[in-house]
């Protein structure tokens, strides 16, 4: 790779991660208090301009997310490497919300990292650090103190995230068909601060929970790709988590100002539940450069009987549909992408069940990037733009706005064996 191809690989990352330090999980999100928090809706590559449609997809040069038997159609003898940084904007609005000091909130994060190797002709391995689901919520509320018969104003804080560490292995068998199996590690930490507060009370009473998630977590996916005729091209693809049960530790610190009441590093140990996840999705491709997708996920939360005051988890669905075209240009008998287009559009309903209304999603998506021809990097931004939530039944609705930024790089790569020495 060219030395000033890595400065700026270097420099970017660098920026991105002091930025995310600087502004990190500013981004109230008030249904993220239930459950394991917000899952993470993008794949956080080159579907999030598309509406977030991919699991049909895969490329010789592009590292799709959706569905870990795309990486087998990755071109051969390439090192492939991606970052990823978001931006995101929300405004609030619904009777809880304070209109002149709490109604916005702003963050940008570094959120993805990426690699990729095609190590022989029909494998490829993959590996990289993705988010899984974010908690981050604040509010005010009313709390009788247990033994007495007093009312105090409660505030409380909540913060983390679950991540997933994975290594990806796909294999192609034939130029129709591919299959492949993303094992991840899923780790992370939720916590909860309560602090309760007034007249009557001699110092501030602090509950602080902290939530500690892991295990492994599985994911298989297949494709198939043909032609129907000689202009178009169709695939398809399907992917799914089987239910799998996370390992949960909670410690348990209680302050009255600066006396510490309890202080438990295993309050409570036991398990939380993910349902079973699938996705399935079709891509149309008409003269390899305009692509329509289509996916659709469902996730089977309902039975875990999961509930608690005024709220339940329940399935949840989503539709995510794109478009793109792509711009290329011919050198001799090689073409190669100079850029690409995109639209998409996304509607969903989220686990969550709230005061009788289902916390539903839904937006619309721009994107745009380029390969440079003379160089190893790649660039894609993409927006979004969208409505999650309700104001019914004193539930607080989120407008937002989001930038996704995608720098990469691909690198020869050659197995040592086959090397040639002078």
């Amino acid at each position: 790779m060219k030395k000033i191809d890595l400065y700026i690989l270097l420099l970017v990352f660098t920026f991105t991660t002091l930025c995310s330090k600087a502004v990190a999980q500013n981004n109230n999100s008030p249904y993220s208090i239930i459950g394991i928090g917000d899952l993470e809706q993008s794949y956080l590559d080159r579907t999030s301009g598309m509406g977030h449609a991919g699991v049909a997809l895969s490329g010789g040069r592009t590292m799709y997310m959706a569905n870990p038997a795309s990486l087998s159609m990755l071109d051969e003898h390439f090192f492939n490497f991606e970052i990823a940084a978001r931006y995101r904007g929300v405004s609030y609005t619904g009777q809880p919300i304070d209109l002149v000091n709490n109604n916005q909130s702003a963050d940008i994060q570094f959120k993805r990292i990426a690699m990729a190797i095609k190590v022989r002709p029909k494998w490829a391995i993959g590996f990289g650090l993705t988010p899984f689901s974010t908690a981050n919520y604040s509010f005010y509320s009313n709390k009788v103190i247990q033994g007495t018969q007093q009312t105090f104003p409660a505030y409380y804080t909540g913060t983390g995230s679950t991540n997933l560490f994975y290594i990806t292995n796909s294999y192609k068998f034939s130029d129709h068909f591919s299959v492949g199996l993303q094992a991840s590690y899923l780790f992370g930490q939720l916590g909860q601060t309560e602090t309760i507060s007034g007249t009557g009370l001699d110092s501030n009473l602090v509950t602080t929970k902290n939530t500690y998630l892991n295990n492994p977590y599985l994911k298989l996916g297949v494709q198939y790709r043909t032609k129907i005729g000689k202009k178009w091209k169709v695939a398809l693809g399907a992917s799914g988590s089987m239910q799998t049960k996370l390992n949960s530790l909670t410690s348990l610190n209680v302050t009255d100002g600066t006396t510490t009441l309890i202080d438990n590093p295993q309050y409570n140990i036991g398990t939380f539940t993910l349902p079973d996840m699938y996705t399935a999705g079709i891509a149309l491709t008409y003269k390899d450069d305009y692509t329509f997708a289509a996916d659709y996920t469902y996730q089977d939360w309902r039975k875990l009987n999961y509930s608690g005051l005024s709220y339940n988890l329940v399935n949840s669905n989503r539709v995510n549909v794109g478009f793109e075209y792509s711009k290329k240009a011919k050198f001799r008998d090689i073409t190669a992408e100079k850029s690409f287009f995109q639209a998409g559009f996304f509607y969903g309903k989220s686990y969550v069940n709230i005061a009788g209304q289902q916390i539903d999603n839904i937006g619309g998506t721009l994107g745009t990037g380029f390969n440079a021809l003379r160089s190893t990097l790649s660039v894609q931004v993409n927006l979004e733009g969208g409505v999650r939530g309700t104001t019914i039944n004193g539930l607080v609705k989120e407008n937002y706005l989001q930038v996704t930024f995608i720098l990469g790089f691909r690198e020869f790569w050659l197995p040592r064996h086959f090397r040639r020495y002078d």
